[in-house]
């Protein structure tokens, strides 16, 4: 861990608006897991287990596929990149993406996609002949009618993008041909409905970072004669993650928020998980200021 991943100088005080801070970002992935429901399967199950054939069901797989497997698991790894780099926005889906990190962000999507379209022909390569294997794999429970071909398959894979600005309700813009008594109506609306959101953000946050510091002063409760409890390396940078998280999502600048930033960093400047092994004392005064903050947490705006 680096001193200056927790940076404690007070930045710049600027008041910028949500819209000019932040934008919406839509991440759609689509790879199918080729599984299917086997009705009568489930049936014979039943009949065989003396179950209650309501009780029972079962899934077949289609395909025996590695190239199936890794396209599915890279799949996966976009959509936890994307969480990681975003918070919630709104209960559909979207995320928020801070504009700081809006180029590193797209830079990193535009790589994947290079790579998930490269994994994707791969796959469609071999899925004809995983489909062909399938007819012995599967034996007496194989569907022909179950398999799409490889130009109705590969539609349904897919992975993309959208960016969606935010509107700035000050702006003149924002209301065209409305009448001054809806436009403000609309206005107050649309202000609420940001203020619900961020404080949706807020709570996003403190759960994220709640989890890290809990298990960071549990992992490093023990003293010279104790048994040691064992932790990753990685105990320090799950909570800078989350503290840079915290920097890049103050959107609104609160100086509630700013200010518990400027604690953890105190609390674990200079703190690295090898000191933390080899000092009681370091361990004792970590743990007794990151518990101060958890404590501290609820009182905070959250």
């Amino acid at each position: 861990m680096q001193d200056s991943m927790f940076n404690t100088e007070m930045p710049e005080v600027v008041a910028p608006s949500l819209a000019s801070s932040a934008m919406v970002v839509s991440l759609t992935r689509s790879v199918p897991d080729l599984m299917k429901n086997d009705p009568e399967a489930a049936r014979a199950l039943a009949i065989l287990k003396k179950a209650n054939p309501v009780s029972v069901g079962v899934k077949k797989s289609l395909i025996s596929s590695v190239a199936h497997n890794d396209l599915r698991k890279f799949s996966r790894s976009i959509y936890q990149y994307h969480i990681k780099a975003t918070v919630p926005w709104g209960e559909l889906g979207e995320r928020l993406l801070p504009n700081v990190s809006l180029i590193d962000y797209q830079n990193q999507m535009k790589a994947y996609h290079v790579e998930f379209d490269a994994m994707k022909q791969v796959f469609l390569d071999d899925y004809p002949r995983a489909a062909a294997a399938a007819q012995l794999e599967l034996g007496e429970l194989y569907d022909e009618s179950l398999f799409p071909s490889v130009s109705e398959l590969a539609p349904s894979i897919k992975f993309s993008v959208d960016y969606l600005p935010i509107s700035d309700p000050s702006s003149s813009n924002f209301y065209v041909q409305l009448g001054d008594q809806a436009a403000e109506e609309m206005r107050k609306q649309y202000g609420d409905v940001l203020d619900s959101r961020m404080d949706g953000v807020s709570q996003y946050i403190f759960e994220k970072l709640r989890v890290p510091l809990t298990n960071l002063v549990k992992r490093i409760d023990y003293d010279e004669v104790g048994k040691a409890t064992g932790f990753h390396d990685t105990i320090v940078d799950n909570v800078a993650e989350i503290v840079e998280l915290m920097g890049k999502c103050n959107f609104n600048n609160d100086p509630k928020i700013e200010r518990m930033k400027i604690s953890l960093c105190n609390a674990l400047t200079g703190v690295t998980p090898d000191g933390l092994r080899g000092s009681v004392t370091l361990r004792e005064k970590t743990k007794q200021d990151v518990q101060q903050i958890i404590n501290e947490l609820p009182t905070l705006g959250f």
